[in-house]
């Protein structure tokens, strides 16, 4: 499916408003558009939508829900649509009023008829010739431009309603049915890793062990996508949909009084792999094998890290942008600063008459 070239934000009677216009693809490959001052992208790391200051800026000013896999842009409903936005309406001009005093400079001056003399003989009357009356006119115009007053309306003064009288009695009994489960706000309480500062973020309701609000600053024990982890519980963030499940299992003291320090998270338990017993085929060991890792950058700005090619078995750096995780297949576990690794599978592993015992990994800290 192929997005339009231009969509328009309205209605928030903001800066935000205005048409936005495609103008490249960023972060595997999603476009991106540029109106006059903000982008729209889509964060991988957030798995949205997002509008903000700069391409890739965190800080969404408005965003989508999340996560979305939409492959076009999908923001707020209330103010967002396909196409370019509508040029406004001019308001109508109020007609101008125009009041002139015309003056013409014309005085005619009637001239008499001549009066025949009585004579036995009748004269003929004369006929004047026609003259024009109003030569030489002239004409002054003045223009005055008057403000309209608004006649005051008069109030009318209300009447007082009649009480009315209902002859009628009702009896029995009324249920309410009260709320009773936790309201969940739309912000994001965060957490720090101990080990590595990785930062984990929620929207679920999270208690402490003893069932009241966690306290900033408090190291716990925690739970945290099944997988045990010592963190800092550093408050709540409103710019952030976080989707990670936490538990907290245990406290164990404040960050800055070395709760970091007491705090040794219950390590996953390996498992090994028992070979199925054949009576001609000894299992062996082959732990250079193609996997699938997920791969997260904790830093807000780009990074690289390692990954062992599994075609050429050689050394490959990648690069990936800052708090974004993407899926990348190596022979060994991938190595690099600030980043965190998760096992997924090992789906390039081809059955061969040998059996051969495959290893899981376990994330390692950078």
């Amino acid at each position: 499916m192929s997005c339009l070239n231009e969509y328009c934000i309205s209605g928030t009677y903001t800066s935000f408003d205005g048409t936005y216009y495609s103008a490249g693809t960023y972060d595997a490959g999603y476009d991106y558009y540029t109106g006059d001052t903000y982008t729209i992208y889509y964060s991988t790391g957030q798995t949205q939508w997002c509008l903000a200051t700069t391409l890739g800026d965190p800080n969404c000013l408005l965003f989508g829900k999340s996560p979305c896999s939409s492959l076009c842009p999908d923001l707020c409903d209330d103010f967002f649509g396909a196409g370019i936005c509508p040029s406004p309406t001019p308001s109508p001009t109020a007609p101008c009023s125009v009041d002139f005093d015309a003056i013409f400079d014309c005085e005619v001056t009637v001239t008499p008829s001549p009066t025949p003399s009585l004579t036995p003989t009748l004269t003929p009357t004369i006929t004047p010739s026609s003259t024009n009356l109003c030569g030489g006119v002239a004409i002054s115009v003045s223009g005055i431009t008057y403000t309209p007053t608004p006649t005051p309306t008069n109030s009318l003064t209300p009447t007082p309603s009649p009480d009315v009288t209902r002859p009628c009695n009702y009896t029995g009994l009324v249920t309410f049915n009260t709320l009773d489960d936790y309201i969940v706000c739309p912000n994001s309480k965060q957490f720090k890793d101990c080990t590595n500062g990785y930062i984990y973020s929620t929207t679920d309701v999270v208690l402490n062990p003893t069932g009241g609000t966690p306290v900033v600053g408090m190291v716990y024990n925690a739970d945290i996508n099944e997988i045990n982890v010592c963190v800092e519980y550093l408050g709540v963030v409103n710019n952030i949909s976080g989707v990670d499940n936490v538990e907290l299992l245990s406290e164990l003291g404040l960050y800055n009084e070395g709760g970091c320090v007491s705090c040794l998270p219950i390590p996953s338990p390996t498992l090994t792999p028992t070979p199925t017993p054949t009576p001609t085929l000894t299992p062996t060991l082959t732990p250079d094998v193609c996997c699938e890792y997920k791969v997260t950058n904790l830093l807000f700005s780009a990074n690289t890290f390692n990954i062992k090619d599994c075609t050429t078995g050689g050394t490959v750096t990648l690069n990936i942008n800052g708090g974004s995780t993407i899926t990348v297949k190596s022979r060994k576990i991938p190595t690099g600063n600030n980043i965190n690794i998760v096992f997924v599978d090992c789906p390039c592993v081809t059955p061969s008459p040998t059996p051969t015992l495959t290893l899981t990994p376990t994330p390692s800290s950078p």
